[in-house]
């Protein structure tokens, strides 16, 4: 069995449920293989084990909060109790007098013009650290195969140094071919590294960003 067999089955068994409610729980069982990764698909397969069992407990659970009985008295009690909040707030400021009401807003103005500096420095702080986080990562993604480039590049004019000072002075041209193959060494082991950063580290990036702005649009 894999992923999708996997999904399609424990939706089939979750026919039961509303159809909001069964896209929730294929939802969530979907992000949970996003997370774990293609490479551990089987283990998490062997871990949640046969789809109608995972599909039969998510049935209980709901059957289980359909049942429970809603207090119709707390969404009014809570009403109530806001209602008079706010009375209890308006008649303490109806009771001042002008002098008052004139303190408290001076008082309320300095407290927005204090606040306000700090909260868009600590906005633009955070903002700074982000910026500088991308601009991190986006000089690795170039830095590295620039210097991949470079290094191939460096190999080839060692090369071509050699050749011509090898009749002139064998000693200069097996320097330069000895600096050649490091070239190529650097070359190799960079070129290794952008492979990794290109197939494995950014589209391990993009799916976390896309995981991320999931979960901000189902909270949201």
């Amino acid at each position: 069995m894999n992923r999708k067999e996997f999904l399609s089955q424990l939706e089939q068994a979750l026919q039961g449920m509303p159809a909001e409610e069964c896209r929730r729980a294929v939802e969530y069982y979907e992000n949970y293989f996003d997370e774990a990764g293609p490479e551990k698909e089987q283990e998490v397969l062997q871990q949640l084990g046969a789809p109608e069992k995972v599909a039969a407990d998510i049935l209980r659970d709901y059957r289980d909060i359909a049942q429970r009985p809603n207090n119709p008295h707390e969404g009014n009690s809570k009403e109530t109790s806001g209602q008079k909040n706010n009375s209890s707030m308006g008649d303490w400021f109806r009771s001042l007098d002008n002098g008052q009401k004139l303190l408290l807003l001076i008082l309320l103005l300095v407290a927005a013009c204090v606040i306000a500096p700090v909260g868009v420095g600590v906005i633009g702080g955070i903002s700074g650290i982000l910026i500088a986080l991308i601009c991190a990562v986006c000089t690795v993604f170039f830095l590295v195969p620039a210097l991949d480039l470079v290094a191939w590049a460096g190999m080839l004019a060692l090369l071509f140094a050699a050749g011509v000072y090898v009749s002139a002075n064998p000693m200069i041209a097996l320097l330069l071919l000895g600096l050649a193959l490091i070239c190529a060494a650097c070359g190799v082991l960079l070129g290794q590294l952008t492979k990794y950063l290109f197939c494995a580290v950014f589209p391990g990036m993009i799916r976390g960003i896309v995981q991320f702005i999931r979960r901000i649009l189902h909270l949201s």
